[in-house]
């Protein structure tokens, strides 16, 4: 029995013993191509033993039997797999996978392989953005994407930014897509204090509020586009869905950078840049207009004897400067980054400046075995910028570019006797006509935005399956602005008393997430379902202030003691929306070959009345990986068929409580007169959300070892209900009302997007990206009553408008006199009677363009952009403000292009709205050109990378159109109809040289 126990014992150590001389240990590196992986995965295959690289890429594994497998992978890079073999020492360079890298989207609430979307969404990388002067995000993106314009509506630092997902499909709403930012919707309003319309102090004929006070910024413009790590668009219905009513006009998600695993890594990138205005508007010069003037007159025209360039006066070199510092690292628990980012940029124009101070947080930490992740980002954002005289709405007296355009080089900007005008020194040419220089030393409006966007989020997984988050999210907003204007400013027959109008406007967006999701691997198929509850709250406050009658004519001091005005108003308004919504998708791939996708989402909204309240809106989608086909050709590396359909609805453009009855209560003002009472809008309780129904077609492709891929789409979108803001039948107690109205807007097109690695060597590299849209644009079955749109203003333009909604007819269609030249006496000759009538003209472009190519030899790189539009119209209201002999006739100045007509127009001929001024607006520009050039380190340098880069943009623009731009817009809304494609007095776009250095330590 002994003998048999030592055999035993003998036999188990031998055993152990053998063993232990199987299993040892395994170290190694693993590193890319520029240098260690920090937190790269290592593991035994088929085994739980395993570790992640270090700072430095190195790693350890114990207990690795010699005949094992270890599976290196990251995040980006494809797997490897070694045999052991005996070995101890491993070290693996990881190699991109270009599949992977392009492989997971963001979509709403959540992210999802692009193998199984069925929706279309387009993701944009930071590397990928546009360089150069970037105010806003949505800059970064121009012409990135098929099917989305994106333009400025003109050149002034931080003004607002138009992006249209697959055409224009609302009357009343302003167009813009849902905006996320980490997971956080935004409420898309602008931050920027208004002013009041009209003036309810003066009380004695002095002052007037046509002053232009600048447009207002962009809601984006609180984010530093530095910051930002990607943008995803999601563009048709079967994508948006999931936002409900919030996601008619396609969603934009912007991803903010965060910490990666391993030791910290400190960047930091300056900027400077000079702009000029590159497209000057050619004017009259001296010896031209009094020639003109002489020819008008028959020589009696009396020289006032100055030379004066008013463009010189206004229009300036600018210069810009951009800093960012950012921190941020992690480990396999979680990452954390701190950044902060500075830019002050000076206008084309005298006296306007943009200056954005930011400072933003990412940080997440997993907790008990990963199962709680809590993450939290934060940015907050200080704007400072002064506007200059050019408005929105402006006027022949009211605005900088007017006055500047239209003042005689013979005159001289400046008074010999200083009391005569009233304007300090100014002279001022008529009651109707500004000095643009006093309009600049005499007038001043400034705003200050401090802009905090904060969410914190917790994620719980119960199981490998199913997980539970929930995100809280404060959008706080904070404006203050000020103008004021010198009782030295002569304001028609009268002097001016001084005016300053103060202004605050604070905008609270709470939002509220919650969802569950659900993850399951059924064999080879995959099933994703997302179950979840969001909450809005929009608040909104103004407190308006203003002081006229003033006897210092110091604007500093006017605005900071506006106790010293001798006649106030004030006005307070405040508003509260709220949005409740339920939603679910369900997402299943069936044997990697098939994926399915349905969604729908209940919206409740407190902008309508209880027969219309609640809102459900869905999409159904499918998708076809016909490259896994046997049967399917060779050729294609990948071929995939997507179709979907969806409903989604739109609730903006719809103002808080139109569906309640509102009366206004009677107050008296500062003038002592006492405000109108009475009903101010009427009880409907069947106003309801505008729908919109989009049909969705498309397959993805690529061929030659995926150095070709691309996709191509149809779509088809129908907006029906759409809200208007209808005009009373007089007498009424209000002019206008909201109402639903039967009709269809119809956008359809198609979109091509191509990128191709064209050439591939060693040391040279050229890649080529191209995408084009088409869309068409009609108003059908619509049998509401023709409104007009597209206020035109000038001298002889009063109530003139130059666009019309009405049915069969495109959105933003000009509605003009079809001009056909000058007879022998020089008179406008108008076909059809001159009567204004559509000649099938548009606003909207039909073809959208982007191209992209991008080189690299060596160290060196370099990019070109350009982007175009075609196929749209522009009513040049310069033109005809400017460019007629009877303003010339008058003592205005007016363009060079108005020298053929002079002697052969008659000077009487009124300035009617007519095809005369109407132009093509399509064009091509070269937007962007960046060379830079990454250098060699070696070991012992303080730089982890260092790269030095020259950037131009709006270097050239092919277009036959003859104004500063073809691609501004100036705002026109007349009947509660917003306009497109209007030309006044834009500030210009300017050219812009950059050079600037990146650097990480």
């Amino acid at each position: 029995m002994k003998i048999t126990l030592l055999k035993s014992f003998l036999l188990l150590g031998a055993f152990m013993c053998l063993s232990l001389a199987e299993a040892q240990t395994v170290s190694g590196t693993v590193s890319d191509a520029n240098g260690p992986l920090p937190g790269a995965s290592v593991v035994v295959k088929g085994t739980t033993n395993g570790t992640q690289t270090d700072f430095d890429g190195n790693y350890t594994l114990n207990d690795v039997a010699a005949d094992a497998v270890i599976t290196f992978s990251y995040i980006g890079f494809s797997t490897q797999e070694i045999s052991v073999s005996g070995q101890t020492t491993i070290d693996v360079v990881l190699q991109e996978d270009a599949n992977e890298l392009d492989e997971v989207v963001v979509v709403g609430y959540g992210t999802q392989s692009r193998r199984t979307t069925v929706g279309a969404v387009e993701s944009v990388k930071s590397e990928e953005f546009n360089k150069g002067v970037i105010v806003n995000p949505q800059q970064l993106i121009q012409g990135k994407t098929a099917g989305v314009q994106i333009s400025a509506t003109n050149g002034e630092p931080g003004s607002a930014v138009n992006v249209r997902i697959r055409g224009t499909a609302s009357v009343r709403s302003n167009n813009n897509p849902l905006y996320v930012v980490d997971g956080v919707p935004l409420s898309g309003s602008t931050t920027s204090p208004g002013t009041q319309g009209g003036s309810s102090t003066d009380n004695n004929g002095g002052g007037d509020s046509d002053i232009g006070q600048g447009s207002s910024l962009d809601p984006l413009s609180f984010l530093n586009p530095n910051d930002i790590a990607s943008i995803d668009i999601l563009k048709d219905a079967s994508a948006t869905a999931i936002y409900g009513s919030r996601g008619a006009n396609g969603v934009v998600l912007i991803t903010t950078k965060s910490g990666k695993s391993g030791k910290g890594v400190l960047e930091f990138s300056s900027t400077m840049s000079v702009g000029w205005i590159g497209n000057r508007i050619d004017l009259l010069s001296r010896d031209q207009f009094l020639s003109a003037q002489n020819t008008i007159s028959g020589g009696s025209f009396v020289d006032s004897g100055a030379n004066t360039d008013t463009y010189e006066t206004i229009f300036r070199t600018s210069f810009t400067q951009n800093y960012n510092l950012s921190y941020g690292g992690g480990n396999e628990n979680g990452n954390y980054r701190i950044s902060f980012g500075y830019q002050d940029q000076e206008g084309e124009v005298e006296d306007s400046t943009f200056d954005r101070l930011t400072a933003r947080i990412n940080a997440s930490q997993r907790f008990f075995d990963g199962k709680l992740k809590l993450d939290t980002q934060a940015t907050i954002s200080n704007i400072e910028s002064q506007r200059t005289p050019i408005s929105d709405n402006p006027n022949a007296r009211g605005d900088l570019l007017s006055a500047a355009y239209g003042f005689a080089p013979d005159q001289s900007l400046f008074e010999d006797d200083i009391n005569a005008g009233g304007l300090g020194g100014f002279y001022q040419p008529s009651a109707e006509r500004r000095n643009p220089l006093a309009l600049l030393e005499l007038t001043r409006s400034t705003s200050s935005t401090l802009r905090a966007l904060i969410s914190v989020g917790a994620q719980y997984n119960f199981t490998d399956n199913l997980s539970f988050k929930t995100t809280i999210g404060l959008d706080k907003s904070t404006s203050s602005g000020n103008s004021a204007q010198s009782r030295l400013f002569k304001s028609g027959p009268t002097e001016n008393i001084g005016r300053v109008q103060l202004n605050e406007f604070d905008l609270t967006n709470t939002t509220w997430e919650s969802y569950f999701t659900y993850n399951k691997d059924i064999g080879d198929d995959v099933l994703n379902m997302t179950l979840g509850h969001s909450y809005q709250e929009f608040t909104r406050e103004t407190i308006f202030i203003e002081g006229a009658n003033f006897e210092t004519t110091d604007l500093f001091l006017m605005v900071n003691n506006i106790a010293r005005a001798q006649d106030f108003a004030a006005n307070t308004t405040g508003e509260t929306d709220e949005l409740q919504s339920f939603f679910f998708r369900s997402n299943y791939s069936l044997n990697g070959k098939f994926n399915f996708s349905g969604t729908i989402r209940i919206d409740g909204s407190s902008r309508f009345g209880v027969n219309n309240k609640y809102g459900t809106f869905g999409a159904l989608g499918a998708s076809w990986e016909l490259s896994e086909e046997d049967w399917f050709p060779d050729v294609f590396d990948r071929f995939k068929f997507r179709a979907a359909y969806g409903v989604t609805g739109n609730q903006e453009g719809l103002g808080s409580n139109q569906y309640t009855q509102r009366e206004r209560f009677g107050t008296v003002n500062a003038a002592g007169n006492p405000a109108t009472t009475g009903i101010v809008a009427f009880q409907n309780d069947d106003l309801k959300w505008e729908e919109n129904e989009q049909i969705n077609v498309g397959v993805d492709f690529a061929i030659l070892d995926n150095k070709i891929s691309g996709s191509l789409e149809y779509y088809n979108r129908t907006t029906t209900d759409f809200l208007l803001q209808i005009q009373s039948a007089q007498p009424a107690d209000q002019p206008f009302f909201f109402q639903n109205v039967d009709g269809d807007i119809v956008n359809k097109g198609v979109e091509l997007s191509l990128n191709a690695a064209v050439v591939e060597t060693e040391d040279f590299s050229w890649n080529f990206n191209f995408n084009i849209g088409y869309n068409d644009n009609m108003l059908k079955n619509y049998s509401g009553p023709d409104i007009q749109a597209g206020a035109i203003n000038g001298p002889g333009l009063t109530g003139a408008f130059a666009q019309q909604l009405s049915n069969d007819q495109p959105l933003f269609s000009f509605y003009v006199r079809d001009w056909q030249g000058l007879d022998a006496d020089g008179n406008n000759i108008f076909a059809n009677n001159a009567v204004q009538s559509f000649i099938g003209e548009s606003a909207l472009p039909d073809v959208t363009l982007g191209i992209t190519q991008n080189f690299n030899y060596k160290n060196w790189d370099m990019s070109l952009f350009f982007n175009g539009l075609f196929g749209q119209s522009i009513y040049s209201n310069d033109r005809n403000a400017f460019s007629t002999i009877g303003n010339l006739s008058q003592g205005r100045n007016v363009f060079a292009s108005t020298l053929p007509f002079v002697g052969v127009e008659n000077p009487f001929n009124p300035a009617e709205v007519s095809s005369r001024f109407l132009e093509d607006g399509s064009f091509l520009r070269l937007q962007n050109v960046t060379i830079g050039h990454n250098f060699d380190l070696s070991e012992n340098s303080i730089f982890s990378s260092l790269r030095i880069f020259a950037n131009a943009q709006n270097l050239f623009v092919i277009t036959d159109y003859s104004g500063q731009d073809p691609e501004v817009s100036t705002p026109r809304t007349l009947n509660n109809v917003p306009s497109l494609g209007i030309d006044l007095t834009a500030y210009p776009r300017p050219t812009t040289i950059s050079f600037g250095f990146n650097a990480s330590f």
